[in-house]
C-alpha cells in the first residue's frame, strides 16, 4: 500500500494544481461571459460528454484489469494496441454522429459551432484517458500529472491572451482543444517506454472484448445518464443563464471528487488481482479503501456545505451567488461519490458487471424521470436534488451487492470517528464563517481531533508520505 500511497500523494499534489487552475480559468470565464455565457459554454461539453461517455464502451477499465493480469510484455503491448485502436474507433464514431444530431437541437447556432469545434477536444481526451491505464498498472500517474498541470497551464496562458483581444466563446472553445492536443502528445510520449501501443486492427479481437465489456459498456450508459445528462437536460428546457449557475457548482463537485477517482483507481489493480485468488486481501484492501475515504470525505463534503456561498462567490463572482444553494445540495452527492467510486470498482474487480446492470437501470430511470418532471418547474434544484437521490440509490445497492458476493462490507470505525471530528470541527468553524479564511483553516481542525480520537495513527501518516520503496505486484516497476 506504501507504493499506492506514493502515487497518491503525487497525484493528489499535482490535482490540487490542477483544480486550482481549473477553477481560475471557471472564474475567468465566469466573469468574461457571464452566466449565460458560461450556460453556453458549459452546454457544448455537457453535451459532447454523452458521447464520449459511450465511446468507452468500458473499454477503459478492460485495458486496466487485462494488462493488470499479464507479465509478459509481448502479449500486454498486443492487447493494449488493440484495446486502444478499437477506442480510437469508437469515438471517431461517435463524435461524427454527435455533430450531425447536434443539429436537431433547439441550440442557438454559436453552440452548435461550439460543438463542432470541441469534438477534436473529445477524441483527444478519449484517447488520452485509454492510456490512463497503462500508468495505473505501472504506478506512473505522476508522468499523467506532469501532463495535466502543463496542458492546464497551457490553457490558462492562452486564455489571459485571448482576453486581451476581447474575443468569444468560439475563441474559449478552441483554447480547450489546443491544450488537450499539449495533452494528449504528452502522455502518449510519456507511455512509450511502459509499452509501446500502435494501431492494430483485430476484428476477432474486438468482437470479443465488447462482448466482455457490454455490461460494463450499459452500466457507463446509465451512469452518464445521472451524471451529466441532467447538464444537457437543463439547457434544452431551461435558459443558458440557468445551466450556468448550476455549471458553477458542479464545477466544484466534479474538482472535488478526483480524490476517489486517484485512490480507486490505483487500488484497483490489487482488487482486480485478489478477487479469485486471494477473496480474503481483496476484503482487506476493500476496507481499508472505505477507511481512507471515510477520512477525506467527510472533510470536503462538510467544509462545502458550510462554505458554499464563498465558494461560488469566490470562483464564480457576484452573479454567480445562486450557485451557494446548489452546492449546498452538491456536497451531500460528493458524499455519496466518493463511496460510489470503491463499490462501482470492486463490482468490475468482481467481474459482477451483468448483476451492477440492474442498480444502474434504476438509477438512470429514477434520474431521467424525475428530471424530465422536475426540471421544468425547479431548474437547477431540481437537477442538484436528482442527483443526491441518485447516487443515495445507487452507493446503497452497490455495497449491499459486494457483501452479499464477498462478504466486504464497510467499516464503521473509522466512518463514525470522522463523523464525529467533522461536527466538533464545524462547531469551530461556525464563529468564523463570515470570513473565508478563518474558516477555512479552522476547518483543518478535523485532522487534529480526528488523529486525537484515533481515527488514524502515526504508522499511517508515515505510510501516506514515505518515499520508502515496497515490494510491487508481479509486471509492475519499482519507482
Amino acid at each position: 500500500m506504501q507504493k499506492i500511497s506514493y502515487n497518491l500523494g503525487i497525484a493528489t499534489f499535482s490535482r490540487l494544481i490542477i483544480g486550482a487552475l481549473s477553477l481560475v480559468v471557471v472564474g475567468i470565464l465566469t466573469r468574461y461571459l457571464g452566466p449565460t455565457g458560461y450556460g453556453q459554454y458549459s452546454a457544448i461539453f455537457a453535451y459532447l460528454y454523452v458521447f464520449t461517455a459511450i465511446a468507452d464502451l468500458g473499454l477503459y477499465t478492460i485495458m486496466v484489469r487485462e494488462i493488470s493480469r499479464i507479465s509478459d510484455h509481448t502479449q500486454e503491448r498486443s492487447v493494449a494496441s488493440k484495446i486502444f485502436t478499437l477506442r480510437l474507433v469508437t469515438i471517431l464514431v461517435l463524435i461524427c454522429l454527435a455533430d450531425l444530431l447536434v443539429f436537431a437541437f433547439p441550440y442557438p447556432l454559436k453552440v452548435k459551432l461550439g460543438i463542432l469545434i470541441a469534438s477534436l477536444f473529445s477524441v483527444g481526451s478519449s484517447l488520452t484517458q485509454i492510456l490512463m491505464g497503462i500508468f495505473q498498472k505501472y504506478l506512473r500517474l505522476y508522468l499523467v500529472s506532469i501532463s495535466d498541470v502543463v496542458a492546464r497551464l497551457v490553457q490558462l496562458a492562452a486564455l489571459v491572451v485571448l482576453i486581451r483581444f476581447e474575443t468569444g466563446l468560439l475563441w474559449f472553445v478552441a483554447i480547450v482543444v489546443f491544450s488537450e492536443v499539449v495533452h494528449f502528445t504528452m502522455v502518449y510520449y510519456f507511455s512509450r517506454p511502459l509499452i509501446k501501443i500502435k494501431p492494430v486492427l483485430d476484428s476477432s479481437y474486438f468482437l470479443q472484448t465488447l462482448k466482455t465489456a457490454l455490461p460494463i459498456a450499459v452500466s457507463l450508459i446509465f451512469v452518464l445518464i445521472y451524471f451529466k445528462l441532467d447538464t444537457v437536460l437543463l439547457s434544452i428546457m431551461k435558459p443558458a443563464q440557468d445551466v450556468g449557475i448550476y455549471s458553477v457548482a458542479y464545477k466544484v463537485l466534479e474538482a472535488v471528487i478526483f480524490l476517489p477517482a486517484i485512490y480507486i483507481g490505483l487500488v484497483m489493480p490489487i482488487l482486480s488481482k485478489h478477487a479469485f485468488t486471494k477473496r480474503a486481501e481483496f476484503i482487506k484492501t476493500f476496507r481499508k479503501a472505505f477507511d481512507v475515504l471515510s477520512i477525506f470525505v467527510w472533510h470536503f463534503a462538510g467544509y462545502l456545505f458550510l462554505m458554499s456561498y464563498w465558494v461560488v462567490k469566490i470562483i464564480g463572482g457576484g452573479n454567480f451567488l445562486n450557485s451557494g444553494p446548489v452546492l449546498k445540495i452538491l456536497s451531500l452527492a460528493i458524499f455519496l461519490i466518493f463511496f460510489g467510486n470503491l463499490g462501482g470498482n470492486a463490482i468490475v474487480a468482481l467481474n459482477l458487471q451483468k448483476k451492477a446492470l440492474w442498480i444502474y437501470l434504476v438509477g438512470a430511470v429514477v434520474n431521467l424521470s424525475l428530471n424530465l418532471i422536475l426540471i421544468p418547474r425547479y431548474s437547477y434544484f431540481a437537477a442538484a436534488w436528482t442527483t443526491v437521490l441518485t447516487e443515495l440509490i445507487i452507493s446503497v445497492w452497490m455495497f449491499y451487492l459486494i457483501k452479499n458476493e464477498t462478504g466486504a462490507s464497510a467499516t464503521k470505525k473509522v466512518f463514525l470517528k470522522s463523523a464525529f471530528a467533522m461536527l466538533i470541527a464545524a462547531g469551530i468553524m461556525y464563529p468564523f464563517l463570515n470570513n473565508f479564511i478563518l474558516a477555512s483553516f479552522a476547518s483543518l481542525s478535523y485532522y487534529v481531533i480526528l488523529f486525537a480520537i484515533g481515527g488514524f495513527s502515526i504508522n499511517d501518516i508515515r505510510e501516506i508520505v514515505s518515499l520508502k520503496k515496497s515490494p510491487g505486484l508481479p509486471g509492475e516497476i519499482e519507482i
